[in-house]
Protein backbone atom coordinates (compact mmCIF):
# COMPACT_ATOMS: atom_id res chain seq x y z
CA UNK A 1 0.00 0.00 0.00
CA UNK A 2 2.98 2.32 0.49
CA UNK A 3 5.48 3.69 -1.92
CA UNK A 4 9.35 3.13 -1.61
CA UNK A 5 12.25 4.64 -3.51
CA UNK A 6 15.24 2.90 -3.72
CA UNK A 7 18.97 3.57 -5.05
CA UNK A 8 20.89 0.70 -4.89
CA UNK A 9 25.17 0.55 -5.61
CA UNK A 10 26.20 -2.53 -5.89
CA UNK A 11 28.34 -2.25 -9.24
CA UNK A 12 29.80 0.60 -8.44
CA UNK A 13 30.87 -0.37 -4.93
CA UNK A 14 31.76 -3.56 -5.70
CA UNK A 15 35.91 -3.14 -5.20
CA UNK A 16 35.51 -2.08 -1.86
CA UNK A 17 34.36 -4.06 1.13
CA UNK A 18 30.20 -3.71 1.52
CA UNK A 19 30.24 -2.64 5.19
CA UNK A 20 32.59 0.76 4.20
CA UNK A 21 29.54 2.43 2.77
CA UNK A 22 27.07 1.77 5.42
CA UNK A 23 27.27 4.90 6.78
CA UNK A 24 27.06 7.32 3.49
CA UNK A 25 23.95 4.91 2.84
CA UNK A 26 22.03 6.07 6.55
CA UNK A 27 23.37 9.65 5.24
CA UNK A 28 21.54 9.17 1.79
CA UNK A 29 19.00 7.41 3.06
CA UNK A 30 18.05 10.55 5.41
CA UNK A 31 19.02 12.82 2.12
CA UNK A 32 16.20 10.79 0.16
CA UNK A 33 13.62 11.72 3.00
CA UNK A 34 14.28 15.04 3.27
CA UNK A 35 14.51 15.40 -0.18
CA UNK A 36 10.83 14.40 -0.56
CA UNK A 37 9.44 16.80 2.34
CA UNK A 38 10.94 19.03 -0.22
CA UNK A 39 9.09 17.98 -2.83
CA UNK A 40 6.13 18.25 -1.30
CA UNK A 41 6.46 21.50 -0.03
CA UNK A 42 6.77 22.71 -3.17
CA UNK A 43 3.37 22.37 -3.93
CA UNK A 44 3.34 19.60 -6.48
CA UNK A 45 0.60 19.98 -8.88
CA UNK A 46 -2.09 20.11 -9.85
CA UNK A 47 -3.77 22.25 -7.93
CA UNK A 48 -6.25 20.82 -5.55
CA UNK A 49 -9.89 21.00 -6.48
CA UNK A 50 -12.00 23.62 -5.35
CA UNK A 51 -13.76 21.63 -3.07
CA UNK A 52 -10.52 20.11 -1.18
CA UNK A 53 -9.48 23.94 -0.82
CA UNK A 54 -12.58 24.66 0.83
CA UNK A 55 -12.47 21.73 3.01
CA UNK A 56 -8.49 22.14 4.08
CA UNK A 57 -8.88 26.14 4.32
CA UNK A 58 -6.29 26.16 1.57
CA UNK A 59 -4.30 25.56 -1.87
CA UNK A 60 -1.50 23.21 -0.60
CA UNK A 61 -1.64 19.81 -2.46
CA UNK A 62 -0.13 17.05 -0.09
CA UNK A 63 -0.58 18.90 3.16
CA UNK A 64 -3.21 18.78 5.47
CA UNK A 65 -2.09 17.59 9.47
CA UNK A 66 1.60 16.84 8.24
CA UNK A 67 0.75 12.89 8.66
CA UNK A 68 2.59 12.23 5.18
CA UNK A 69 5.71 14.34 5.45
CA UNK A 70 5.80 12.80 9.16
CA UNK A 71 5.64 9.11 7.67
CA UNK A 72 8.62 8.74 5.45
CA UNK A 73 11.63 7.44 6.94
CA UNK A 74 14.60 6.31 5.82
CA UNK A 75 15.83 2.94 5.44
CA UNK A 76 19.23 1.53 4.20
CA UNK A 77 21.53 -1.69 3.83
CA UNK A 78 25.07 -1.71 3.45
CA UNK A 79 25.13 -1.04 -0.57
CA UNK A 80 21.59 0.50 -0.86
CA UNK A 81 19.75 3.56 0.31
CA UNK A 82 15.84 4.33 0.61
CA UNK A 83 13.20 6.31 1.65
CA UNK A 84 9.38 4.54 2.72
CA UNK A 85 6.02 5.71 3.87
CA UNK A 86 3.75 2.87 4.95
CA UNK A 87 0.58 5.48 4.70
CA UNK A 88 -2.61 3.89 2.90
CA UNK A 89 -3.69 6.84 0.68
CA UNK A 90 0.00 7.78 0.11
CA UNK A 91 0.31 5.27 -3.46
CA UNK A 92 -2.95 6.97 -4.55
CA UNK A 93 -1.28 10.51 -4.39
CA UNK A 94 1.80 9.09 -5.64
CA UNK A 95 0.47 7.56 -8.74
CA UNK A 96 -2.70 8.66 -8.77
CA UNK A 97 -6.18 6.43 -10.07
CA UNK A 98 -9.43 6.31 -9.35
CA UNK A 99 -11.42 5.45 -6.03
CA UNK A 100 -14.88 3.27 -6.59
CA UNK A 101 -17.01 4.09 -3.40
CA UNK A 102 -18.59 1.10 -1.95
CA UNK A 103 -22.43 0.02 -1.68
CA UNK A 104 -23.45 3.87 -0.28
CA UNK A 105 -20.75 5.18 -2.41
CA UNK A 106 -18.08 8.15 -0.91
CA UNK A 107 -19.06 10.64 1.98
CA UNK A 108 -16.62 13.26 1.00
CA UNK A 109 -16.78 16.36 3.49
CA UNK A 110 -18.49 18.99 1.89
CA UNK A 111 -17.02 21.83 3.09
CA UNK A 112 -14.49 23.40 5.65
CA UNK A 113 -17.75 23.58 8.42
CA UNK A 114 -17.67 19.26 8.05
CA UNK A 115 -14.03 19.28 8.79
CA UNK A 116 -14.81 21.74 11.79
CA UNK A 117 -17.53 19.45 13.25
CA UNK A 118 -15.17 16.41 12.61
CA UNK A 119 -12.74 17.37 14.94
CA UNK A 120 -15.88 19.02 17.51
CA UNK A 121 -17.19 15.36 17.82
CA UNK A 122 -13.36 13.82 17.36
CA UNK A 123 -15.59 11.73 14.34
CA UNK A 124 -13.15 9.76 12.64
CA UNK A 125 -15.69 8.74 9.56
CA UNK A 126 -19.22 10.48 7.90
CA UNK A 127 -20.83 7.71 10.07
CA UNK A 128 -19.72 8.47 13.49
CA UNK A 129 -20.22 12.54 12.53
CA UNK A 130 -23.79 11.87 12.04
CA UNK A 131 -24.39 9.86 15.31
CA UNK A 132 -22.80 12.45 17.46
CA UNK A 133 -24.13 15.47 15.47
CA UNK A 134 -28.04 13.43 16.12
CA UNK A 135 -27.14 13.13 19.55
CA UNK A 136 -26.62 16.59 19.69
CA UNK A 137 -29.73 17.62 18.03
CA UNK A 138 -29.15 17.69 14.38
CA UNK A 139 -31.36 16.64 11.68
CA UNK A 140 -30.61 15.20 8.78
CA UNK A 141 -31.98 14.92 4.86
CA UNK A 142 -30.78 13.98 1.34
CA UNK A 143 -31.03 16.32 -1.52
CA UNK A 144 -29.50 14.09 -4.44
CA UNK A 145 -25.74 13.58 -3.73
CA UNK A 146 -25.85 16.18 -1.10
CA UNK A 147 -26.54 15.34 2.31
CA UNK A 148 -27.74 17.84 4.56
CA UNK A 149 -27.60 19.05 8.15
CA UNK A 150 -29.54 21.05 10.58
CA UNK A 151 -29.88 22.15 13.72
CA UNK A 152 -33.44 23.54 15.45
CA UNK A 153 -33.34 27.12 14.76
CA UNK A 154 -31.20 26.60 12.56
CA UNK A 155 -30.38 26.83 9.14
CA UNK A 156 -29.30 23.69 6.70
CA UNK A 157 -26.04 23.57 5.58
CA UNK A 158 -24.24 20.84 3.39
CA UNK A 159 -22.34 17.95 5.31
CA UNK A 160 -21.57 15.47 2.87
CA UNK A 161 -21.40 15.13 -1.06
CA UNK A 162 -21.92 11.63 -1.73
CA UNK A 163 -20.31 10.21 -5.21
CA UNK A 164 -19.78 7.18 -6.99
CA UNK A 165 -16.37 7.10 -7.72
CA UNK A 166 -13.31 9.93 -6.70
CA UNK A 167 -10.04 10.50 -9.54
CA UNK A 168 -6.83 11.10 -7.83
CA UNK A 169 -4.16 12.89 -9.89
CA UNK A 170 -0.52 11.76 -9.84
CA UNK A 171 1.36 13.93 -7.30
CA UNK A 172 4.58 12.09 -7.03
CA UNK A 173 6.67 13.08 -4.30
CA UNK A 174 8.96 9.78 -3.41
CA UNK A 175 11.47 9.94 -6.65
CA UNK A 176 15.09 10.90 -7.31
CA UNK A 177 15.25 13.98 -9.55
CA UNK A 178 18.27 14.80 -11.87
CA UNK A 179 19.35 17.34 -8.54
CA UNK A 180 19.10 14.33 -6.32
CA UNK A 181 20.68 12.06 -8.46
CA UNK A 182 23.71 14.18 -8.62
CA UNK A 183 24.05 14.72 -4.84
CA UNK A 184 23.53 10.99 -4.52
CA UNK A 185 26.54 9.50 -6.81
CA UNK A 186 28.79 12.58 -5.57
CA UNK A 187 28.23 11.43 -2.25
CA UNK A 188 28.80 7.42 -3.40
CA UNK A 189 32.15 8.41 -5.19
CA UNK A 190 33.48 10.33 -2.68
CA UNK A 191 33.05 7.37 0.10
CA UNK A 192 34.72 5.04 -2.62
CA UNK A 193 37.61 7.00 -2.73
CA UNK A 194 38.01 7.58 0.47
CA UNK A 195 37.56 3.89 1.30
CA UNK A 196 40.61 2.68 -1.38
CA UNK A 197 42.63 5.85 -0.27
CA UNK A 198 42.13 4.19 3.22
CA UNK A 199 43.35 0.73 1.52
Amino acid sequence: MGVTVTKSFGKLAGKIKESTLEPTMRKLSKFLVSSAVKKINGDIPPANSGLTQAVKQGNKTLRDNGQLMASIAPQNGTNWAAANTNLKYAKINQEGGTIQGKTKGLWLPAGARTRTLSRQYNAQSAGELISAMRNAGYSFYRIRNVFMAKKKKGEPFPLFVIKKSVTIPSRPFLYISDEDERYITSEIKKAIHNALEAK
